[in-house]
């Protein structure tokens, strides 16, 4: 049965050895994928795909996935951490690089509005997206421009739906010490469209 709330696609170009793991009894590849943006960036991307759909991956080959935006917790130096995939579901024909996430869910946390030091405006929303078997992944979404501003306004609990990409972005944190920074990589929706759902009665 497929999640209408949950759709995504991407294609672009293998560029990690993938390594292997088991859950729930199935074999599973886990593996980075680069996706290039308009601007000519590439979006580095974690994907998992059971060993069932793909006999076998290697760098530099060019793939076509369909399947959801998933997450999980992970232990990460004595703390919870949110991880966030591309799960898929389907292999198809590659034709072109493409990144195409659809998400309808409900704000599980109250929206982040700010501004950068250059006076753009940016809303970070948490996304609860309903899975199958009474689960929910939580999707991280940043909103740009005029539509943030509006975005946060709104409260917890507003349903939306979402289209936008599945993209990486890179950015320095302060070491324990606050002696020097290192890089680290925020995985998340970046939303084009936004639109409130009514709930249906």
């Amino acid at each position: 049965m497929k999640n209408n709330n949950n759709k995504a696609i991407i294609a672009g170009t293998v560029v990690s050895e993938p390594a292997c793991y088991e859950c729930c009894g199935e074999e599973f590849y886990s593996f980075n994928v680069a996706v290039r943006r308009d601007s000519g960036k590439d979006d580095i991307l974690p994907v998992n795909v059971s060993q069932l759909l793909t006999e076998k991956i290697t760098v530099g080959d060019k793939l076509r996935f369909e399947g959801q935006i998933r997450t999980y917790n992970k232990a990460v130096d004595g703390k919870n951490k949110l991880m966030i995939v591309f799960f898929a579901q389907e292999l198809k024909d590659y034709e072109e690089e493409l990144n195409q996430i659809e998400l309808t869910g409900y704000f599980c946390k109250k929206p982040m509005h700010r501004t950068t030091p250059l006076g753009r405006d940016i809303c970070d929303v948490l996304l609860a997206v309903n899975r199958e078997r009474g689960k929910s992944d939580y999707v991280p979404c940043i909103i740009w421009g005029r539509t943030a501003a509006h975005i946060g306004t709104l409260d917890t609990g507003i349903k939306v739906s979402v289209i936008g990409r599945f993209q990486s972005r890179e950015y320095e944190k302060k070491n324990e010490s606050g002696t020097g920074t290192y890089k680290k990589t925020a995985y998340e929706v970046s939303v084009n469209r936004i639109s409130e759902v009514a709930e249906e009665d």
